[in-house]
């Protein structure tokens, strides 16, 4: 029994999918294992600022657990995604 040209295509179509799912998963691991965490300084004692009623909700910031998180080489981690973006774009056209 032979394999349909559909079928076939179906087949490149899956491999490329999985080849590119593969490429995506080991930059995300790289990006993973190279980002640094560290912790925040502790926090300022700012009691004795005194914010007006209508700034109130512009002073809020979000939490951040205490950590601040960074990648020693941002540019790099930034031509990786880069790269898998423009991978997955190729094998979905």
């Amino acid at each position: 029994m032979e394999e349909s040209a559909d079928e076939a295509a179906r087949r490149d179509d899956v491999l490329r999918m999985y080849h590119a799912t593969k490429e995506a998963l080991k930059v995300i691991g790289d990006v993973t294992s190279s980002t640094v965490s560290t912790p925040a300084p502790p926090p300022v004692n700012s009691d004795w600022i005194k914010v007006p009623a209508s700034d109130a909700y512009s002073a809020y910031r979000p939490e951040t657990n205490g950590h601040v998180f960074h990648s020693p080489s941002n540019t790099t981690g930034r031509v990786k995604v880069h790269l898998f973006v423009n991978t997955i774009s190729e094998v979905l056209r």
